[in-house]
């Protein structure tokens, strides 16, 4: 297999997470609009209050969703990667699959879930009620301080953390196979 085949594999795997990811949060928004009260700037947070129960139930329930996904399409793209790689796909492509896989996540939930659709379009399933109108759903450089927090991007590191996760669990595998 090809370093641009393992890039065209791993991209097709990041666009089923991206869509999942999508779903997960899209509909939890829907059952609930403060679902993810807690991530958003804090005049917003202040202004709307704490979380309602449901809000809550929501939250939980995307978590695990999510968690479940996160874990689930690194799975399958390692067995796919598995049959069509000579011998498996060892730590480093498994890793470059894993850290492509977070990395267009990661930019996926920046430009398009923060910044188009949260700061930009405002659609009504992610303005909370009583904060319609408030400067702060504007303010782009919140969710790039949330993605690159001074003085440790950690934020930034899991798209590497993500990669060795699914290199290391790829080499057990075949060591255990």
């Amino acid at each position: 297999m090809s370093w641009w085949q393992l890039v065209a594999v791993s991209l097709s795997y990041a666009l089923v997470l991206v869509v999942l990811f999508a779903a997960v949060i899209g509909g939890g928004l829907l059952v609930a609009r403060d679902a993810l009260v807690d991530d958003y700037p804090p005049a917003i947070r202040e202004r709307y209050g704490p979380q309602g129960a449901r809000g809550k139930r929501a939250a939980g329930v995307m978590g695990a969703l999510n968690a479940v996904i996160f874990v689930a399409v690194p799975i399958v793209g390692m067995i796919d990667l598995h049959g069509r790689a000579d011998g498996g796909p060892g730590f480093w492509r498994a890793f470059v699959f894993g850290a492509l896989v977070w990395l267009v996540l990661t930019l996926f939930d920046l430009v398009i879930l923060d910044w188009w659709l949260f700061c930009t379009v405002q659609p009504r399933f992610m303005v909370l009620p009583g904060t319609e109108g408030m400067a702060e759903y504007r303010d782009y450089g919140f969710h790039w301080r949330v993605l690159v927090p001074r003085p440790v991007p950690w934020p930034l590191l899991t798209i590497f953390g993500y990669g060795a996760v699914v290199g290391a669990v790829s080499v057990v595998v075949e060591v255990l196979r």
